[in-house]
């Protein structure tokens, strides 16, 4: 029986308008009333997470990785920082590359180039849903960029270089993608404090070593006295792999990568077709069998 199900959001929950459907919606609201715990497993921030769902849910979160993690109440229940030196490492091979990155902390997300910020987050947006044109794209992004989170400032050096910021992951964007990304993983992957993955082939995410999806997912289940195999978690793409690996059933989307599609236990429908209330309605089914039959 499955009492925790965790859900990735971009390419996974959120459909090819950023959307939560209705369909999910109301299946999270049914695994609700049917005692299951739902978990959003999130690269984003809490911040960036909430408003896609309209405060009609009311889940727990997994927020940057892993890094930060919420009960429904919202209350913050474990936090793992990027230490000081390891800051220092990614920043100063991020500077010395010329690459664009944002900085996601312990009091907000921070950007210095709204051009580069909008034009990458369009770029991730055509990628995950490639029926959806660049422009287009472009077009939603601007209009999403009006009511987001990210503060805009000329030097990330005031952010970086004060202590009293928390630096909980960077974000980094490129269009060149395996051509700046290979160097950086085989350079950063020597910090062992350090764990470096993606949500899209644009971008890379930089946490802690102790702020992944899995670890988070799995300290989350044993607070709440649940056992791993009775735990669910579905995604699409690399920051997915650990709590993939880690849960008791491991589902990838229709959509998903390569690395995520050949490890899951199990294969959903698209982001775009409502894959992950699909996923919901059937555990529902079988968990009512179960208990039916105990």
């Amino acid at each position: 029986m499955i009492k925790i199900i965790a859900s990735d959001m971009d390419g996974t929950l959120l459909n090819d308008k950023m959307e939560v459907s209705s369909r999910n919606i109301d299946a999270i609201n049914e695994a609700t009333a049917n005692g299951i715990d739902f978990l959003i497993a999130s690269g984003r921030g809490l911040s960036e997470a909430k408003p896609f769902l309209r405060n009609e849910v009311h889940p727990g979160y997994i927020t940057l990785n892993g890094a930060e993690v919420y009960n429904q109440d919202e209350e913050l229940i474990s936090s793992n920082p990027i230490s000081r030196k390891s800051v220092k490492t990614i920043s100063d091979y991020l500077k010395a590359n010329d690459l664009y990155f944002e900085l996601i902390t312990d009091k907000g997300i921070f950007s210095n180039s709204e051009e580069k910020s909008v034009s990458s987050l369009a770029e991730l947006l055509h990628i995950l849903n490639p029926n959806t044109t660049y422009e287009q794209a472009l077009t939603d992004t601007k209009e999403k960029v009006k009511h987001s989170q990210t503060i805009f400032i000329d030097d990330l050096n005031e952010i970086l270089d004060n202590p009293e910021y928390k630096l909980m992951k960077f974000l980094v964007f490129d269009s060149r993608q395996d051509e700046v990304f290979g160097p950086l993983k085989a350079e950063l992957s020597k910090d062992k404090d350090i764990v470096v993955t993606s949500s899209s082939p644009n971008n890379v995410e930089i946490n802690s070593v102790d702020a992944q999806k899995g670890i988070a997912l799995m300290e989350y289940a044993k607070s709440k006295g649940v056992k791993p195999e009775e735990t669910m978690a579905i995604g699409d793409n690399l920051n997915d792999y650990s709590m993939i690996k880690a849960a008791g059933i491991g589902v990838a989307m229709a959509n998903a990568v390569p690395e995520i599609s050949e490890i899951a236990d199990q294969h959903a429908d698209t982001n775009v077709n409502d894959g992950v209330a699909k996923v919901i309605e059937e555990v529902i089914k079988k968990n009512n069998t179960v208990g039916n039959c105990e």
